[in-house]
């Protein structure tokens, strides 16, 4: 069993040696001309991240659509406390437009998210915490969390029955060190038991890294970093997680449910627009493997949001002084440097036409030939997503719905080139559907309680050849081929609940019914497949 010293160690290794190599060739120069040019100012709130599966972000997303604010912020996860307090505090100014429930789930994470000031005591219903310690301008929170969680499965595809159990641990510590410096630090480790595959895994390129004793599996992974925030310029240097896109719950061209990488991070607000950048290490296929990206995001109008990015997977030599600029062009430098590299963007966007109503899209283009078919030829390798958010219908209710629509044609993600596949630990880092598939989704939610929320969704996959490790073969002709062949079509129903219990103490119980035809695009292969997973999860 790996030990949290263990843990905490090889993390701070991980990111040193990562941050080291991305940092080279200007990288270092470049960062810290830009933070000793800058006086620091005093920062309202802590300026640490806040994990993706925290509460408070389904909350954002019902006031956003909701229009009780207008900001970009949600374009690019994990927001910063500072941004989650300035939301909600928006949001408090029109809560007599939210259910019951919500204006006392607004005032719960008000509390939450107002850190006391060093040396001065916690205010009512703020945070849980198991330690604090202050001194002089400096102040560290540390956090223990565990979670307990079963997971169930019968007739699962060449499983008939599997029963598994997760533990999962993690001690987390977050702070200030002076009025625009902060940290944070996060070390996790789950044990898995009943697992039937017990395979030993320090491969990146085969997913997440797990370890073997005896019957238990044991999975960990850490993130560290230093954030500061000097006027209009955000900075971030460690390793975190990152996702940008015009949904919560998806993101066609960086999704939130990566796992961490080692990067540096930018960002510069007005108040109408915004620009984001990163550099970070790739883990998976070569040990030199890095992703950039940036991204401007556009508050048009409190009605209308727009967001355009490029991002270029580029490996096998060091980090790249044309990727380290932040505002070249990513295209023009990929073809300066000889057209060898991963470019790819992408435009997204948010519309309220009403409050309660968005309608929201993006569309990601991978590669993309004007003199070639749009639609057919392969080469045009694009995904698309569209939906619509729908917030307490006819302003009555605690309910909402959600609909989307995802695409992904054949060999988006993919390269002839496997250091530059779209991927990091063996999965894409846009949607999880992957290439040449489909999926409708819908959705119904409600939260009757500020401590109760119960959904119901239902989705439609259909999927055909192809993988993200499959590149284009010119035998295979110069078409496209959208879902063609024999097709794997997966319909499902789950339904989740999510009750909190005590403060900061929560349960929960997912229950999925799906059927696969032609299951593993075998013709005619039909299987029945039931999924049940319930958690006790305890944060203070």
């Amino acid at each position: 069993m790996t030990s949290a010293g263990n843990v905490m160690y090889r993390s701070i290794g991980s990111v040193t040696s990562g941050l080291g190599a991305t940092l080279k060739r200007g990288g270092r120069a470049f960062l810290w001309l830009v933070v000793l040019g800058l006086q620091p100012v005093a920062s309202p709130a802590q300026q640490t991240t806040v994990p993706l599966h925290h509460q408070v972000y389904p909350l954002l997303n019902r006031g956003e659509t909701l229009k009780l604010f207008s900001s970009y912020h949600l374009r690019v996860l994990p927001l910063t406390r500072t941004e989650v307090l300035n939301l909600l505090r928006e949001m408090k100014r029109h809560e007599r437009r939210l259910s019951e429930a919500d204006r006392r789930l607004l005032r719960q994470m008000l509390a939450e998210f107002t850190d006391p000031a060093p040396g001065e005591p916690a205010p009512p219903g703020s945070e849980i915490h198991a330690y604090r310690y202050d001194e002089g301008q400096t102040q560290l929170f540390l956090d223990l969390r565990v979670q307990q969680t079963f997971r169930f499965s019968r007739n699962r595809l060449n499983i008939d029955s599997e029963n598994i159990s997760e533990t999962l641990g993690s001690v987390a510590v977050r702070g200030r060190l002076s009025a625009s410096l902060f940290f944070a630090a996060e070390a996790r480790n789950t044990m898995v038991l009943g697992q039937p595959d017990l395979i030993e895994n320090f491969d990146p390129q085969a997913g997440p890294i797990q370890v073997t004793v005896g019957a238990a599996a044991f999975k960990d992974q850490a993130i560290g970093y230093f954030a500061g925030k000097w006027g209009r310029l955000g900075v971030l240097i460690g390793r975190n997680q990152i996702g940008w896109g015009s949904w919560l719950q998806e993101q066609l061209g960086l999704s939130g449910s990566n796992e961490p990488m080692d990067l540096i991070q930018l960002h510069l607000d007005w108040q109408r627009f915004r620009f984001s950048y990163f550099h970070a290490t790739l883990q998976g296929i070569a040990d030199r493997r890095y992703l950039a990206g940036h991204r401007l995001d556009l508050w048009l109008s409190p009605g209308i949001q727009l967001g355009a990015y490029e991002t270029v997977v580029y490996g096998g030599r060091g980090p790249e002084p044309g990727y380290l600029n932040p505002v070249v062009p990513y295209q023009i430098i990929e073809h300066q440097l000889g057209d060898r590299d991963n470019n790819t963007f992408g435009v997204d966007f948010n519309l309220f036409p009403l409050a309660g109503l968005r309608i929201f899209g993006e569309i990601f283009v991978d590669d993309l030939s004007f003199d070639k078919p749009l639609g057919t030829y392969w080469g045009n390798k694009l995904a698309y997503l569209a939906g619509l958010h729908w917030v307490r219908p006819f302003k009555t209710g605690t309910a909402e719905f959600t609909f989307t629509y995802t695409r992904v044609d054949p060999f988006v993600f993919t390269h002839y080139d496997s250091l530059n596949i779209y991927a990091h630990y063996g999965q894409s880092l846009g949607t999880r559907l992957g290439p040449n598939a489909d999926r409708l989704l819908a959705r119904v939610a409600y939260q009757p309680h500020r401590d109760v929320r119960l959904s119901l969704t239902f989705h439609r996959i259909r999927k055909g050849e192809g993988a993200l490790f499959g590149p284009f073969r010119p035998r295979e002709g110069e078409s496209k081929g959208f879902l063609r062949g024999t097709l794997e079509f997966n319909s499902a129903w789950t339904l989740a609940l999510r009750n909190q219990i005590r403060r900061d103490i929560f349960l929960g119980l997912n229950v999925t019914m799906l059927r696969r035809d032609n299951a593993g695009r075998i013709g005619g292969k039909r299987v029945f497949e039931r999924y049940a997973r319930f958690f006790l999860d305890v944060n203070y």
